[in-house]
Formats: C-alpha cells, structure tokens, sequence
C-alpha cells in the first residue's frame, strides 16, 4: 500500500489537491482513497472522506467543552486523536487501498511540529507493515512573492521533511491563476537558490542553513493546478517513480 501524505501552509490548496488526485487515481484504474486527519475540517472539495478523524474527534465540540479558541481548540483536538490511531489503523487495513491520500490539517504547524500530529503519521499510517509513504509539501504562488518570502517556505518545506522523514516532492499550486512569466519566476527562484542569495543578508543566511544541511532547501518541485487538472499526470508519475508500482 502507498500513502501520499498533503501538507503545505493554510490556503495552500491542500484539500483541493487530495480530491483532485484521488479521482485522477481512480480514472487511472488504481484503488485511491482518502483519509482526513483535520478535525476542524466541516466541508471538502470532494466526496467526504473515506476515513474521517471527525468520526472520534470534532475541533469544535472540543471548542465548546473545553472553552478554547481555534488553535486551543485544533492542538486539544489532535492530542485527543492521537488515543484513537489504533481505531484509524484498523480502518485503513480493513480497507487497503493500493494508494491513500492523506489530506491534513489546514494550519502546518500545528500538526507537523507538535507531537501529536507525527504520533498520528507513524502510528495510524506508517505504522501498517507493507505502507510506502512519501509527501508532497504546496508552494502557495501567492507566499512566494519575494525572495524572503520563498526562503522562509523553503525553510518550512525544510523543516518539514526533517519532522516526518519520508521522500517529499514539492507542487506549486494554483498556477491556473498565474501568468507563464509569473510561474516561472517562482520556480526559477526555488530550482535556483543563488536568485534568493543574491538579495545581499539573506543570501548570507541561505549559504548558512546549506551548510548545515546540504539537503535543506532542495526540492523537486512540480507546477500543479487541481481545477484544470494541469501537472497533475506529473505528480502520478513521481508517486509512481518513488513507492514504485504494484
């Protein structure tokens, strides 16, 4: 079994993505679902979840009960999910899909660098015996708008893959809205990092985090859109080339 696991800053087009590749899957002949692990999640771009962390635990009524805000409410949330992994688990072998998607919460953070959240990867997911898992980190065109602006996505795709380590391809998303010139400019800067060192101190600060981490800040990175379904055959192709074929 594959898992394609979808993360990226709020706004980045997650859910979006995970509908999308889903039915691309199915159209492919594969055996494609989804799993929601966003507990706030209360609509989706797509058929509801096949497996619904909502099904043990809902944001808002932890909201309620406990008297929290949003993100008081959304860290409660996933600390409470983590005691029903064996119970996702179990839903996810009963099912075996050849490949599950895997759309997470909308706020990165909150997930990927608290415990709980990579408790739920390893435990409900990478934790099942055959799983080939990967992720596939969204390039929001409208975060990437100067050079400090795409070094600190670069810095949280970085930071990222080093929390759940797992292959990670990126995907710039939403580039139906972007001029070609535009989207080039974007994976011009992120394919090519002397761009963003060239912007005098934070090209100092790039040239530090590299040498630290030679890895850190190297992504292969994919042009995607999820509503015209552009790039997305390219995004197969690569699950394909890294969990590689049944």
């Amino acid at each position: 079994m594959k898992a394609v696991i979808i993360l990226g800053p709020a706004g980045s087009g997650k859910s979006l993505l995970s509908g999308a590749l889903c039915y691309l899957l199915k159209d492919m002949g594969y055996d494609a679902l989804i799993l929601n692990l966003d507990p706030a999640a209360i609509s989706y771009p797509y058929d509801a979840p096949d497996i619904n962390i909502r099904s043990y635990v809902r944001t808002e009524r932890v909201m309620r009960r406990f008297g929290l805000g949003p993100n008081g409410g959304l860290i409660a949330s996933m600390d409470i999910a983590v005691k029903f992994t064996r119970r996702i688990k179990r839903e996810i072998m009963s099912m075996r899909p050849e490949i599950l998607i895997v759309d997470t919460p909308g706020q990165l953070e909150l997930f990927v660098f608290r415990q709980a959240g990579i408790a739920l990867l390893r435990e409900a997911i990478m934790g099942i015996g055959d799983v080939r898992a990967m992720a596939i980190f969204l390039f929001d065109p409208y975060l990437c708008d100067s050079p400090s602006s795409m070094l600190s996505l670069l810095l949280l795709a970085s930071s990222t893959f080093l929390r759940i380590k797992i292959p990670m391809i990126g995907a710039l998303t939403k580039i139906d809205l972007l001029e070609d010139e535009e989207k080039n400019r974007i994976l011009e800067m992120i394919n090519n990092p002397r761009l963003i060192m060239a912007s005098g101190e934070l090209g100092g600060i790039l040239s530090a985090i590299r040498g630290i981490n030679p890895r850190a800040i190297k992504l292969d990175v994919w042009p995607i859109s999820s509503v015209t379904g552009q790039g997305l055959d390219g995004i197969v192709m690569k699950i394909e080339d890294l969990l590689g074929e049944e």
